[in-house]
Formats: C-alpha cells, sequence, structure tokens
C-alpha cells in the first residue's frame, strides 16, 4: 500500500474511531495504525522515545490551541504533543515550575487539563516556555492523542 493509500485508510479508521464504530480488534488494529504513524512522526522529527514508551507520545506537531497556564496566562500554544507543549508568555517561569494548564482543543468542548512542569526558558522577544506534561487524566490524554491525529490528518488533503 503506498503511503496516500495508507493515510487514507487511517483517516477512515481514525474517524470511525472517533465515533465510537470500532469492534475491540478493530480498536487494537486502529491503536498499531496510530504507533506506526507516530514512528515516522518521531523518527522525521528526529526525536528519541524512551524505550519501553509509545511513541505516539512523543510526535509533535506544531497546532495553536488556547492555552491557559494556572488560571492567570492566557496564550496559545506552540507545539504540542502527548507529553508536553510549549507556548510564547510575557514572562518568565523558572525551570522547574509546576502550573496546571487547560488547553481547549476545539471551540465549544471542554478545555483539557492537568499540571505541568517547565522544562525550559528561553527570551525571544516574549518568553518562549517548554512545558513537560506530569499529571493528567486518561480521558484527557486520549482527547489530546486525538486531536493532534486530527492536526497531522489535516496537512494530508
Amino acid at each position: 500500500m503506498d503511503p496516500s493509500q495508507w493515510i487514507a485508510a487511517f483517516r477512515v479508521t481514525h474517524e470511525k474511531a472517533k465515533a465510537n464504530q470500532l469492534s475491540e480488534d478493530q480498536r487494537k488494529t486502529y491503536l498499531a495504525m496510530r504507533e506506526e504513524l507516530a514512528r515516522s512522526l518521531v523518527a522525521a522529527q528526529s526525536l528519541k522515545v524512551p524505550e519501553g514508551e509509545f511513541s505516539r507520545k512523543y510526535f509533535r506537531v506544531a497546532q495553536m490551541y488556547k492555552l491557559e497556564i494556572d488560571r492567570t496566562y492566557q496564550t496559545m500554544t506552540k507545539e504540542v504533543s502527548r507529553a508536553g507543549f510549549s507556548a510564547m508568555m510575557p514572562k518568565e517561569l523558572k525551570v522547574g515550575t509546576r502550573v496546571g494548564f487547560a488547553i481547549t482543543l476545539q471551540r465549544d468542548t471542554d478545555p483539557i487539563s492537568g499540571e505541568a512542569k517547565v522544562v525550559g526558558a528561553t527570551k525571544s522577544g516574549q518568553w518562549r516556555i517548554d512545558f513537560s506534561i506530569d499529571l493528567m487524566n486518561d480521558q484527557n490524554a486520549e482527547r489530546l492523542e486525538s486531536a493532534l491525529f486530527d492536526a497531522v490528518l489535516a496537512r494530508f488533503k
């Protein structure tokens, strides 16, 4: 199967998964397909996946989502993965600082939320702050991961 056919098949399966229309066996196949696509993206981005972890947690997408930090700062994400995100902020947050976050994936939906730790801060006009997600429930993690695959698929139209 050529890559465009594979992406087309993945798109159909992804939409069925979002509509909860997959059998248990189809769901296993879908998760394997997600991992296969994520492995390709991780390799293309020259990223390393920790031993025993899934690639789909680590591939990054340049995607703007509304972001709120500690119910204080409102901004937009720059890059997002299941493992973390980055954003431009008006002031520095010190590396190691733990924050609460809320990311709105789509209009008219509840944001996903959790806790993250600042893992990088670089000044270039504003501050680019990099966050590692430390705590997020399984439902929010699945919503984020699904939205990231939506973002990837949007680039293949």
